[in-house]
């Protein structure tokens, strides 16, 4: 059949970031992936004056906004930390070299910053370059969080996190003295810290596996403890995220908890402790998995709920006293809400069935689109998701339906069509009525209306253990992981085989990540359901990843790998070796297809060692592609290109 789709119509689509205002509100930024990594894009509110900035070797890795005009450090990832200056649109080389530098974060009056230099704290003078580095704690393995350091009102004190013990630790250094005044001692993590009005600096501390969660205050320089909220899940875990936010006037904070059941806005007054729950209902008033309410100014916040539609994200505000307001209507995935400091405008990230992720900015009742999705420019408009319900093991589950019978390139009376389920990561994710607004799911989404077009079926399933369904719904894989989860993805299988327009000898399943580790766990344990199965980035052995995880990626305090299986390996090790894909792979009926980056950062490489080895000695067919130097999502242009091509080619010959 002719189609009109290519595979780089697929891959010339561009994801922005979340958005971070200048100081005075005049300019927007954010990073925009381009092929094989991120550029700057700098545009004022109305998106007539856009500047988009590539460096001279590598790519954007981070920015940070000045506090007081309206320029910005980029770092790139070739070395190089760039003061930029949009107004000008020139660049000037602060720092360059091979040495491991992250988390640029202004002082406060935007006279120095700090950074990490190869894991030590810096602090760097903005204009005549001197540099102070600190005999303190090291940064340590673990992945970094959103808040690496943070600056006292009074620039004195730059509060740090560290790791020690075994797991992460939250300090403060007095800049002038080149001392370590307060410091955690805690077998729990601490991380994310701020500052209140008081002087006091405000943390997140997760421990016991995952099971408590407390934000928590202190004065440093008495060191007197305040827990301001809590979380208590000794059952079956804490799962909620996202840092909390600090009023303008810093004397509350505000995040989001999941003490009804469904992740709400809390608001905790710091000097009296009393905290409000702003919002209530079944619906999660979460945009992403890590998402937080944002202030608009010291009585109002703002924040992304699917109260209106589970598969969808709209975005709202509420004042202190429960009054709420829709600011965002439009239909599709509206997240990453970032009010400009003074309150007049309101930019976010847009998606839907129509449009790949946009940069959107609201004033004064106009929706101005700073990105524009190339998906407008596709020869062929893309094709609506159907959402479908199906039961699994008792619960409902949702996904999205694209049927190919609605591109002119397939016959509307069609039958015997090949199919593919596609399994998110996570697992607290969620793939969405359309486009996603993260660039890992909207890439898989994008190539599936690709496939539409040549007449494949998707299915994309919202699995037991992701977010948009409440607190019950996420842990519902809590002591059972591997199984009900997996049974959802084999029962979106079965769905498929039951259409009367799907051809049942041909219906696939692929995901990356957690979607690779179920497409490596379905294939053993329901193998009679599948005829195809493609793993990126997949667990093959949970307790190999496990280890390497908790030395490199999070500490043991935060990793609910224990609650997920019921216990230790040595008290249930045969729940492990159930949860764990390599057990099964004796009964593989299907062919398995691998892709995974020797640089992986989120999954152990030797996950597809494993894979290989096992496969190969017990004669299964099967085929594994490792790219060097690739991380967890592709950042190669070449490498997603040959990766699909190959899906396609795999696909084509299992019809």
């Amino acid at each position: 059949m002719s189609s009109n789709l290519t595979l780089s119509d697929v891959l010339d689509v561009e994801y922005p970031a979340p958005p971070s205002w200048s100081s005075d509100g005049e300019f927007l930024a954010t990073t925009m992936y381009e092929d094989d990594g991120n550029v700057l894009l700098v545009s004022d509110r109305t998106g007539d004056r856009t500047w988009r900035f590539a460096p001279e070797e590598g790519f954007v890795s981070e920015f940070s906004w000045s506090p007081t005009a309206p320029e910005l450090l980029v770092a790139t990832d070739g070395g190089d930390l760039l003061l930029a200056v949009p107004n000008e649109r020139t660049t000037r080389r602060l720092i360059s070299g091979s040495d491991d530098r992250e988390a640029y974060t202004w002082s406060n009056d935007g006279s120095r910053f700090a950074f990490y230099r190869d894991g030590r704290p810096v602090v760097r003078d903005a204009v005549t370059g001197d540099e102070r580095t600190y005999d303190v704690p090291v940064r340590g393995p673990f992945l970094g969080e959103s808040r690496m350091f943070a600056w006292s009102d009074d620039d004195v004190s730059l509060a740090y996190r560290f790791v020690d013990d075994g797991t992460t630790q939250i300090g403060v250094v007095d800049v002038e003295n080149d001392e370590l005044v307060w410091r955690t001692r805690d077998e729990t993590a601490s991380r994310s810290p701020t500052w209140l009005a008081d002087g006091r600096i405000v943390f997140d501390q997760q421990g016991e596996g995952g099971r408590v969660r407390r934000i928590v205050a202190v004065d440093p320089t008495t060191g007197e403890e305040t827990v301001l909220a809590r979380e208590i899940d000794r059952e079956r875990g804490v799962v909620s995220q996202g840092a909390t936010e600090v009023s303008p006037d810093g004397t509350r904070i505000a995040l989001t908890l999941p003490l009804d059941g469904w992740d709400h806005v809390h608001v905790v007054d710091t000097e009296t402790g009393e905290r409000t729950q702003l919002t209530e209902g079944t619906f999660e008033d979460k945009g992403v998995a890590d998402g937080a309410p944002q202030w608009r100014d010291d009585e109002t916040l703002v924040f992304a709920s699917n109260r209106n539609d589970a598969g969808q994200r709209h975005i709202f505000s509420v004042t202190l006293d429960g009054a709420t307001e829709s600011l965002v209507e439009t239909a599709g995935t509206n997240v990453s809400p970032r009010p400009s400091p003074d309150g007049s405008a309101l930019a976010y990230l847009h998606a839907d069935r129509h449009r790949s992720p946009e940069l959107r900015v609201d004033v004064d009742g106009h929706t101005n689109r700073i990105t524009r999705s190339s998906v407008e420019n596709w020869p062929v408009p893309p094709i609506e998701p159907e959402r479908i319900e199906f039961e699994s093991a008792g619960r409902h589950i949702e996904s999205y339906l694209l049927d190919p019978r609605k591109f002119e390139t397939v016959a509307g009376d069609a039958t015997d069509l090949p199919a593919v389920v596609c399994v998110h990561g996570g697992p607290m994710r969620q793939m969405r009525d359309g486009w996603h607004p993260s660039r890992s799911y909207s890439l898989f989404y994008t190539f599936h209306q690709y496939l539409a077009e040549r007449g494949y079926i998707g299915l994309f399933v919202n699995y037991r253990g992701g977010i948009g369904y409440g607190r019950d719904f996420r842990q519902a894989i809590a002591g059972v992981r591997g199984a009900d989860e997996i049974e959802d993805v084999a029962r979106a299988g079965q769905y498929l085989k039951e259409l009367d327009y799907v051809d049942s000898d041909s219906v696939a399943v692929w995901g990356l990540s957690y979607g690779g580790y179920a497409t490596l766990q379905v294939l053993g344990t329901h193998p009679d359901v599948f005829s195809l199965g493609i793993n990126l980035a997949g667990l093959a052995d949970l307790e190999l990843y496990r280890d390497w995880a908790e030395e490199t990626k999070y500490p043991a305090a935060t990793s609910a790998e224990v609650l997920r299986m019921g216990g230790e390996p040595w008290d249930v090790p045969e729940r492990w070796a159930e949860a764990s894909p390599v057990t099964h792979m004796d009964r593989y009926e299907a062919p398995l297809y691998n892709f995974h980056g020797t640089a992986d950062s989120y999954v152990n490489f030797e996950q597809l060692d494993l894979v290989v080895e096992t496969l190969t000695d017990l004669g299964k067919e099967f085929d594994a592609d490792h790219y060097p130097g690739e991380n967890h999502v592709f950042s190669k242009r070449a490498t997603w290109e040959r990766t699909l091509a190959k899906v396609e080619r795999t696909l084509e010959a299992s019809r």
